[in-house]
């Protein structure tokens, strides 16, 4: 192609010409060697600072030239037609010739920012390798993660434009540098980390550390974003500013530690207040009730002598009188704990009565799986509420159980939360994985085991959405397998839970050592990830949410 020559003269006149020295030619050998997408050619016609107050507006007449609208501070509404786009610190927007334009400064504050308008050219292959003036500018927003950066390019040039015998070369100069800082973010934000995944890494650090004080300048800059920015994009994925985000988690820990009967003062300490009657009064603006008055509507007078109900009540944060929890439970101040026993019989059952009947609950929960001998032993004690087991998942359970002690708003609320939560994991083991394919095995001591998706497999599969090599529908709740059938389970990864027995563990070995499983993909990409068996055998709403959390920390990382 014929290489085109052009400088900018002291007055800012494009001057080309197609005369080439020795020396012209070595540059243009050199310079043809550049990446093809760089031939547009820019010129600055005029810089305008922006900077007006609170709610101001001001209207731009429509120009033959490119304008570059340019966010430096505040927040800004610019409109053109019917159409509008909101601006705030970091923000770029890149209008084409032709448009009537009005900014409008918002949300209370100055705003403060540049207009510049440029002409672009481009590159023809006919009319003697001649420029010609472009109409296909990209017409889009940029966003500078780092806005010192763009305020520094914006300062150098807008002062080198302002300057009694402006240079030329240098104001061209000062322009291609801030182009060359937007071209690098539209680069970054299609091949580097995308902005739904740094606010993700973001709300990740703060979940980790609730007891520290973030300011939203350090939170941007965790983020690679303007703090403008950060705090709408924050919005957008968590549903939330970051200043409640991590009030929540705070308040929410609280509650937690206050029933375990931790003192209001280290529960204060532990979520990050040092002050307690500050925190007090924090935690009444969250809860509508003071601290110890919280822990006082929580304790009902109620029992549960199933433990998947026992799970839903932790879930709703409610304090039962007596109840049967699974064995990591942690037991609540001022409760007392019932026998595991689903099936209503022997002397842990008879037992449970005598104490049900010296705690003189209220109400009473139990599953329809207690046999009708048993329902009729609680019925002496106090009104029985039978909560359907096979019939329902823990969802509708936990509802239930909020409907029959007055808190389904609450209970709607944790469901949503979880359905959150669930989303962040999963798309995180997604973007980490792609399509991964995941298998549950149990191995007893006379049998394997592959889960379908109920009880092992509901978190995996129906929360997290992963998918089985096995038709999930076919399998009740697993499916009993040999040696000889495991090529037929190989998955990308494989969770393998092992009985707490000599026999399976010894079954286990054996099953390493065996050709078999040495051929399966997930043993040769060392993707097998053996876990306890009460990781995935607890039913309830509590114990999902606990498996939510395993699970994100099992499978975020390869």
């Amino acid at each position: 192609m014929d290489f085109v020559f052009f400088s900018i003269g002291q007055d800012g006149i494009l001057k080309i010409t197609n005369e080439k020295t020795a020396s012209d030619m070595r540059r243009y050998t050199a310079l043809n060697k550049l990446n093809q997408s760089c031939r547009e050619i820019l010129h600055v016609n005029d810089i305008q600072s922006i900077e007006f107050a609170a709610n101001g507006e001001i209207h731009y007449a429509s120009s033959g030239s490119y304008t570059l609208i340019i966010c430096l501070h505040g927040e800004g509404l610019l409109g053109w037609g019917q159409d509008a786009l909101s601006l705030v610190e970091g923000e770029i927007s890149i209008q084409p010739p032709g448009r009537e334009l009005k900014l409008r400064a918002m949300g209370g504050a100055p705003l403060k920012g540049l207009r510049i308008l440029y002409d672009s050219y481009l590159h023809a292959q006919q009319d003697y390798g001649m420029p010609v003036k472009s109409a296909s500018t990209r017409h889009e927003g940029v966003t500078i993660r780092h806005i010192k950066h763009l305020i520094e390019r914006c300062d150098c040039l807008y002062h080198t434009f302002s300057m009694e015998q402006p240079n030329g070369y240098s104001i061209q100069s000062e322009f291609y540098g801030l182009m060359a800082l937007m071209e690098d973010s539209r680069r970054n934000r299609h091949t580097g980390e995308t902005t739904a995944e740094a606010i993700l890494r973001v709300s990740n650090f703060m979940r980790e550390r609730i007891d520290q004080d973030f300011t939203r300048a350090e939170l941007a800059q965790k983020a690679g974003l303007s703090q403008g920015y950060f705090s709408r994009a924050f919005q957008e994925e968590i549903g939330k500013t970051p200043t409640k985000f991590i009030m929540d988690l705070r308040m929410a820990k609280a509650k937690n530690m206050l029933l375990y009967g931790n003192s209001v003062k280290d529960t204060a300490v532990q979520v990050g207040f040092e002050d307690e009657f500050y925190f007090s009064r924090k935690f009444k603006q969250h809860a509508g009730l003071s601290p110890l008055t919280y822990m006082k509507s929580r304790r009902r007078n109620i029992a549960s002598v199933s433990e998947p109900i026992s799970g839903s009540m932790l879930a709703l944060q409610l304090l039962p009188k007596a109840a049967a929890f699974y064995p990591t439970h942690t037991k609540y101040a001022q409760m007392l704990r019932l026998h595991a026993n689903e099936a209503g019989i022997g002397q842990s059952w008879h037992k449970n009565v005598e104490m049900l009947q010296m705690a003189a609950p209220e109400l009473i929960f139990c599953t329809d799986f207690l046999s009708q001998e048993a329902q009729q032993d609680l019925k002496q004690v106090a009104p029985v509420i039978r909560v359907p087991w096979l019939a329902t998942d823990w969802r509708e359970q936990l509802l239930l159980v909020a409907e029959a002690t007055g808190y389904t708003m609450e209970g709607e609320q944790w469901l949503g939360e979880y359905e959150r939560k669930a989303e962040r994991i999963s798309r995180k083991i997604r973007q980490l994985w792609g399509s991964l394919t995941i298998n549950i095995c149990r191995i007893t001591d006379q049998e394997y085991r592959i889960y379908g998706d109920r009880n092992a497999g509901a978190v995996l599969y129906r929360d997290l959405r992963l998918s089985a090599t096995h038709e999930l529908k076919k399998v009740d709740v697993y499916a009993t397998v040999n040696e000889q059938d495991l090529p037929a389970y190989d998955a990308d990864a494989l969770i393998v839970m092992v009985d707490p027995s000599p026999k399976a563990a010894m079954a286990w070995r054996t099953l390493q050592g065996s050709r078999a499983w040495q051929n399966m993909s997930a043993v040769k990409n060392q993707n097998i990830y053996e876990i306890g068996t009460e990781k995935l055998f607890e039913y309830s709403a509590w114990s999902h949410d606990r498996s939510l959390s395993f699970f994100a920390e099992l499978l975020g990382k390869r």
